[in-house]
């Protein structure tokens, strides 16, 4: 069950914080910091230094975690019931999606939803576009070129992509 406060600022970041605009000078630093109080709370963990870019669209009903210099680039939308965690010094692209939840079939048909949890490990790189799907977790130090479409977890110091994406190479 979601709270009000959570609902609250929940309304806050959709219909303000959330298209206030990227920038290197003072509007975008003061932009990150309004973005940042109000989307706290809407955390369910998180460090003192993240960045949520603008047009960030986020669940109400999921669970976010994001740790310190991480950052979620423009346009980029989670979505789901799933838990998403991000960690420390995680760098993503523009419209880069994170999906948390898929609909559930049997053979007799359609069964609800089924919710499985996405983690990005530190120091992992996503590109503009990446798409990625429930259950898969990447690993430290990876990246995921763009435009990738992610099926199934990550090695450490792996590099993917493609769709379905799938292993390059490996980093040194």
């Amino acid at each position: 069950m979601v709270n009000t406060k959570k609902i609250f600022f929940f309304l806050a970041y959709s219909l303000f914080a959330q298209y206030l605009p990227d920038g290197f000078g003072f509007i975008g630093k003061l932009s990150q910091s309004i973005r940042r109080v109000i989307c706290r709370p809407l955390l369910s963990d998180s460090d003192n230094h993240f960045t949520i870019c603008s047009d960030v669209k986020l669940s109400l009903k999921g669970t976010l975690v994001m740790k310190d210099h991480s950052n979620i680039g423009p346009k980029a939308n989670i979505s789901g019931r799933g838990c998403v965690t991000i960690g420390r010094h995680v760098m993503m692209g523009y419209e880069c999606y994170i999906i948390t939840q898929n609909h559930k079939y049997l053979k007799e048909g359609y069964a609800g939803y089924e919710q499985k949890d996405v983690s990005i490990k530190d120091h992992a790189w996503i590109g503009h576009r990446v798409t990625i799907l429930p259950g898969v977790q990447i690993g430290k130090h990876a990246i995921v070129a763009a435009g990738a479409v992610v099926t199934k977890s990550v090695p450490d110091y792996a590099i993917v992509g493609g769709n379905p994406a799938k292993l390059i190479k490996y980093r040194k």
